[in-house]
């Protein structure tokens, strides 16, 4: 394929429409799926839940006690859907998937605000089907309604300062406010960084230029607006939980910066190894594009870029370090690879050694966890089709720089239809609910488990849960008063006339957030073997005088 004939797919609208049909596809089908995901995304769940039970949306409480980690956006989003859709799973996930799929429209028009409109596709593209993104846009969390936020703050600023309109750069600032209300006061130091350090850039370190561009961004109207909005909600905090507010506050800021001890050599490398994996397909491409734009002073490049090594300097050198904090970088890394897409050919052969392979790579990758996936899971043998698509369609057209998505593509359609749908039937947590809110609609009976506890079970069970009871206790509190409790075999078979609402399975193995281990022991549970989860019955006795 040319780069006229790429030219000319870009312009394709049926190009263009079976794109977005995909995207919104495997987005929405994400939300479909019954269970709630991982245990982090049960906290936003039930502390919504919680806000419409308790009609307060300014206190924030998971499982009957104050949760005051985050502030509220994230919150109030799947609470305002509650409101809408009901509380269910599909209504917990689709403000994430909609911010998903506005971060994505953003870094479309950022892409045609700074190139064109091909660029801009291509980078919408691009972040849509990267790894770490689409991971996280399946699931409540903070992380993509902040990349919305992040990016929306972003696009108003450089359209505001290219067009030199105010009204843009006013926009901004409210937009600033409600990324602080997303995740925090640190990101007003974090975006204010990427602007300050894009106009030194901008101006050529020239003091007098950068002070004048300084001025029309008019600070001193700007930062109070965002202030006002941003730090509202801490305010509240403090004056409802005073000292305990704060204490959490520098815990999940603070502390995590500075306070943690350094990782060392290592722990320079964490967010270039996270940015490996976490932008796959075209993570590589990501590293070619900022080497290949720094060595021939793509000045063009300049906002993406600043955006980038801005970010990756800021998570670097503080030493509490979490791979989904590159996230909101994902908008600059897509339209760098975009940009080396649409607009780049290679001249002389090492550049299109380096270029292919960065491109063919995770390919390679993508088809072997595509057979993987239908081997190990014993899927139908005609999805071997899916396996060798990619590279047919490299015989046929003799271009890489679209295989990569393509090769994405596929695995993740194969992912979310094949394997998901399989992962789920090993967390009944929807199930357990049910069974109890079924038998036991008393929302004064708590729910107590033995020796653990699933984050996901206050949500579903819409109760308080007591967590990590001992089975001693337990058997003593049957005996006091009306008893619902998710136990142990050996503890169901003490208790005297209790009652079995279900039984069944469930993971042991820690977080289900570590998704590859939870793989893992999904796999051997499909071939007989259960060593990563244990027999769990819950039961209900009845208490009388």
């Amino acid at each position: 394929m040319s780069q006229e004939k790429l030219d000319s797919l870009l312009n394709n609208r049926w190009f263009v429409a079976l794109f977005l049909f995909f995207t919104v596809f495997i987005y929405f089908w994400n939300i479909w799926l019954n269970d709630i995901w991982i245990p982090n995304e049960a906290f936003y769940a039930e502390a919504a839940r919680e806000m419409l039970e308790n009609k307060n949306f300014f206190d924030i409480y998971y499982n009957y006690e104050p949760r005051l980690n985050k502030p509220p956006m994230t919150y109030w989003l799947v609470a305002f859907s509650y409101l809408i859709f009901g509380i269910n799973e599909f209504a917990t996930r689709l403000p994430i998937v909609l911010t998903a799929l506005g971060s994505n429209v953003l870094v479309y028009l950022i892409g045609k605000e700074l190139f064109d409109r091909k660029v801009g596709i291509v980078a919408a593209a691009v972040m849509a089907f990267s790894f770490q993104f689409v991971i996280n846009s399946r699931y409540a969390s903070p992380e993509v309604p902040l990349t919305f936020f992040f990016t929306l703050t972003l696009y108003l600023f450089i359209v505001g300062y290219k067009r030199k309109k105010f009204l843009y750069i006013l926009l901004s600032y409210v937009a600033l406010g409600l990324t602080i209300l997303t995740k925090g006061y640190p990101y007003l130091i974090i975006i204010g960084a990427i602007v300050i350090v894009y106009l030194l850039f901008e101006n050529g370190f020239r003091p007098k230029e950068f002070f004048k561009d300084l001025k029309f961004l008019h600070l001193e109207i700007g930062l109070p607006i965002a202030i006002v909005i941003g730090f509202s909600w801490y305010v509240y905090a403090y004056m409802k939980f005073g000292q305990e507010f704060v204490q959490v506050t520098l815990e999940e800021t603070i502390k995590r910066a500075i306070g943690k001890k350094s990782g060392g050599f290592s722990s320079l490398f964490f967010y270039f190894v996270v940015i490996l994996w976490g932008f796959l397909p075209y993570s590589l491409m990501v590293y070619y594009g900022v080497f290949r734009a720094i060595k021939d002073k793509a000045r063009e490049l300049m906002f993406p870029l600043v955006w980038l090594l801005t970010m990756l300097t800021i998570f670097t050198i503080a030493k509490g370090k979490i791979p989904v904090y590159i996230i909101q970088a994902h908008g600059a890394m897509s339209l760098i690879v975009a940009y080396y897409l649409v607009r780049y050919s290679p001249k002389n052969q090492i550049d299109k050694v380096f270029y292919g392979v960065s491109l063919f790579i995770p390919v390679i990758v993508a088809v072997a966890a595509i057979a993987g996936m239908v081997y190990f899971f014993r899927l139908d043998y005609m999805y071997y089709i899916a396996a060798i698509f990619p590279i047919l369609y490299l015989v046929r057209y003799r271009e890489i720089r679209l295989l990569p998505f393509i090769s994405t593509l596929v695995l993740f359609y194969m992912f979310v239809v094949s394997i998901l749908p399989v992962v789920e039937k090993f967390r009944p947590y929807d199930k357990i609910g049910m069974a109890i809110n079924d038998n036991v609609p008393e929302k004064n009976i708590p729910l107590y488990i033995e020796n653990r506890f699933w984050h996901n079970l206050p949500f579903y069970a819409q109760r308080k849960v007591y967590r990590n009871i001992p089975s001693l206790k337990i058997i003593k509190l049957s005996e006091e008063k009306p008893l619902l409790a998710l136990v142990r075999p050996e503890t169901y078979r003490k208790i005297n006339g209790a009652v079995v609402l279900w039984n069944g399975y469930l993971y042991k193995k820690g977080s289900e957030s570590r998704f590859a281990i939870l793989l893992k022991y999904v796999f051997k549970a499909l071939h007989g073997d259960f060593s990563g989860f244990e027999k769990r019955y819950l039961i209900y006795k009845r208490w009388v005088r």
